[in-house]
């Protein structure tokens, strides 16, 4: 791997500067961006990739979305009201907004969404809406949710993809993910696999004013020095996940702006604990050795030397910035010592581990560093780099030992400690269960006092680090660069790109 690394890059930045000239005629109102995963399934319903969400939000409106502060606003629902048991919300509906295909959105749209999200036999979106009972159009422009219980999460999880609108007409078909149809600012024009995305404005958008570019082109660019080297080129306009370790080469372009923001994300190694024969390891057979990985590493020498200290070293899976954070458990320090003994208890001296992840910079200096780490403990750790797109192949059919997950977060902790520690969440591919912790989720979930939600989390936190079916390692910072003729580009706490306000610079 170490030599064939500067032929990549070559080959890549070659035929990347081969179709500059072709994307050069794009400039002015086509935005082309740079983005570091290939999305899986163009489908709100069945997607599970954080590219996906990245083209879903200029494509696919929701119900509402999040402000930069975390709280809720509205998008395809302009106001909504709580039922005085906490048991129904009632939407009221924008009113002129317009499919894709030029139908209309209604309550009847909201009705067939969220049970095609329910009951699609590949939805991912079943455990995020399991609350809901039933669907009911209350008027044209207006419609409720009936829940089972009361769920205090459910606009937080309407504000990502369980809440995307598609056209009833379009979300029939099987092949949807190829042509996906939605309400958004921008519609699907193509998609070439591993390679591009494209979408144009929809010019019936509600709100296509604040948009002010004609179309957006995302390029799939795995290696984030390729990414950068291509927008400091000029061949493409704005790129995500920029590499802390070139941070100061962005800041020192005059041609480029650096745009940011606190992340809600964590990058956590998964252990494979019931998902086939990947789960037939020590790891996954013993909680102490899983704790004594986690005591052989240092998070903040992780970070330090893989980052530049930009990010946030943690052992959790909710960040520090948020208040549902468990300061009741904090990062418990490197002690090779102790992690021998547990190996010790378990009756080992030595546990092989094996490490699958996607191809990228960063996971790639990460899984080294672990490497290092485990070895003074006793853990023969071997690395599998996957490209992207057969990493999360694996990931998705649970055929890893270990693997460095990267998850964008949520403004709820629910979505997150839901998805990968439920029984049946949509995340859960190492195929944990404990339902003592599913119990504290779900008290979690119907519980609307916030102080004593926190302490439903802070017990959930507890049982899951003590199981460790994840190891948290850090929170990332969202960097993006864009050409400094990019205008209006605001990075929320999620890291998705919205566009409205974008613009080329007058």
């Amino acid at each position: 791997m170490r030599n064939s690394r500067p032929l990549v890059f070559a080959a890549a930045l070659a035929a990347s500067l081969a179709g500059a000239a072709v994307a050069a005629s794009a400039q002015g109102t086509n935005l082309r961006v740079g983005i570091q995963d290939d999305p899986d399934a163009l489908d709100p319903a069945t997607s599970g990739t954080y590219a996906g969400r990245f083209v879903f939000a200029a494509m696919c409106d929701k119900l509402v979305d999040i402000a930069p502060d975390l709280t809720i606003a509205p998008q395809l629902a302009q106001s909504w009201e709580w039922a005085p048991d906490q048991k129904a919300i009632t939407f009221k509906l924008r009113p002129g907004v317009k499919f894709h295909d030029g139908t209309t959105f209604d309550a009847q749209a909201v009705k067939f969404n969220i049970e095609r999200m329910l009951t699609m036999k590949d939805s991912r979106r079943k455990a995020e809406l399991s609350a809901v009972a039933s669907v009911e159009v209350v008027a044209p422009d207006q419609v409720r949710l009936t829940l089972k219980e009361p769920f205090a999460p459910l606009l937080s999880v309407l504000s990502d993809r369980a809440g995307m609108m598609v056209s009833p007409a379009a979300g029939a078909k099987d092949d949807f993910a190829n042509a996906p149809v939605c309400a958004g600012p921008y519609k699907f024009v193509e998609r070439k696999a591993r390679d591009l995305i494209k979408l144009t404005k929809f010019a019936d958008y509600w709100d296509a004013a604040n948009y002010g570019y004609d179309s957006v082109a995302y390029y799939y660019v795995p290696d984030s020095t390729v990414r950068l080297s291509r927008v400091r080129a000029g061949d493409l306009d704005l790129v995500e996940r920029v590499a802390p370790t070139d941070l100061k080469t962005v800041r020192d372009d005059k041609g480029l702006k650096l745009h940011g923001a606190p992340g809600l994300a964590v990058s956590h190694l998964m252990v494979n604990l019931g998902n086939g024969e990947k789960a037939n390891g020590p790891l996954a057979k013993d909680a102490r050795l899983r704790k004594a990985f986690e005591l052989s590493l240092d998070r903040a020498i992780i970070n330090r030397v893989a980052f530049n200290g930009e990010y946030t070293a943690d052992n959790q899976m909710i960040p520090p910035s948020d208040p549902f954070h468990s300061k009741a458990h904090p990062i418990p320090a490197r002690d090779v010592a102790a992690a021998k003994a547990l190996m010790a208890q378990a009756g080992v001296t030595s546990v092989p581990v094996e490490i699958t992840f996607e191809n990228a910079l960063t996971d790639a200096r990460v899984a080294q560093i672990v490497q290092s780490m485990a070895k003074e403990a006793g853990f023969d750790v071997k690395l599998l780099p996957l490209e992207t797109a057969s990493a999360i192949q694996r990931y998705l059919a649970g055929n890893f030992e270990v693997y460095i997950g990267n998850w964008s977060g949520r403004g709820d902790p629910d979505p997150t400690l839901y998805a990968f520690f439920s029984c049946a969440g949509g995340q859960n591919f190492n195929k944990y269960c404990n339902r003592d912790l599913e119990t504290v989720l779900n008290n979690a979930r119907a519980e609307g006092d916030a102080g004593k939600r926190k302490a439903l989390y802070e017990k959930a936190t507890g049982l899951y680090l003590a199981d460790l079916p994840s190891i948290p390692l850090y929170h990332p910072n969202w960097f993006f660069a864009a050409r400094a003729n990019v205008d209006g580009l605001s990075v929320y706490p999620d890291g998705l790109l919205r566009l409205k306000g974008v613009k080329p610079a007058p």
